[in-house]
């Protein structure tokens, strides 16, 4: 008996939207078209990704979805960052997540008890990447199989499938960095693929003097924790959106652009690209 073969969709989760697209054919090098819906306000005393969620599970609904795959992107404003230093004492795999989880604690308050943290693979001598996301939320996302058949396949930061599929593009001289989303930027300091700093903000535009008017600031104080002396102003690889047609001019920003199968603009968020 032949079973026609459940669809793939490719979803990015924002607090004020959601980017939905279908996953085209791997061996094509394009995508499928994507969807944006924009979402209402939502409630202060509500999770910030409640909008997103909900308007997912009635999208899935509405267009009779309810076997779809789903590979999830998660906004940098649905995610928390720390950069932390190597901690030779830490032996053992348990230490270095009770470890992980104190400074998650120390930063963000208690809140930060109700995070799934993880973290890269930890390298001797090396700072250590870790993020955290709302355990509340990842449950949310897997009850959605209470509308069919529906799997959440993935959910990653977007920050992280960004940074994964340009890194090669970075090389080993020391760089930033930036994915710029709706409302905030995420930015890194590299050199030789080591980790100097790793910050995000958040900022009131949408357009490319949004992200344009936390860079400094991010800079100085990445800058200033790592102890780097930068004689040279490094490059910044920049993804995202929000970018003008004057800043792909800029000598100092790299735009990294997939090519001509990508859309431009918001839509490239459901790629993780």
């Amino acid at each position: 008996m032949w079973f026609a073969e459940r669809p793939l969709l490719q979803v990015a989760l924002l607090e004020d939207r959601l980017v939905i697209g279908a996953a085209g054919r791997r061996w094509s090098g394009r995508h499928g078209p994507a969807e944006v819906v924009d979402l209402p306000k939502s409630d202060p005393q509500a999770p910030a990704w409640q909008p997103a969620v909900a308007a997912l599970n009635g999208w899935l609904r509405e267009r009779d979805q309810k076997r779809a795959r789903l590979q999830i992107f998660l906004s940098s404003q649905l995610v928390r960052w720390q950069l932390l230093q190597w901690q030779p004492q830490l032996a053992r795999a348990v230490e270095l997540e009770a470890y992980v989880r104190l400074r998650f604690r120390a930063t963000f308050g208690a809140v930060a008890d109700s995070w799934r943290v993880v973290h890269s693979e930890p390298l001797p001598g090396r700072a250590l990447p870790a993020c955290a996301i709302d355990e509340a939320l990842l449950a949310e996302l897997q009850s959605l199989r209470s509308a069919g058949d529906t799997t959440v396949v993935s959910v990653v930061p977007y920050f992280s499938a960004a940074f994964d599929r340009w890194r090669p593009s970075l090389g080993k001289r020391i760089a930033w960095f930036g994915v710029a989303e709706p409302g905030n930027l995420t930015l890194a300091l590299l050199h030789g693929g080591v980790w100097h700093g790793l910050r995000s903000a958040r900022h009131d535009r949408q357009d490319t003097a949004g992200w344009r008017s936390v860079l400094p600031a991010l800079q100085a104080q990445i800058q200033l924790a790592s102890g780097l002396d930068l004689a040279r102003t490094p490059p910044v690889y920049l993804v995202g959106c929000g970018i003008a047609l004057d800043d792909r001019r800029d000598p100092g920003l790299v735009w990294l652009a997939a090519g001509s199968g990508t859309r431009p603009g918001i839509e490239r968020m459901a790629w993780g690209i």
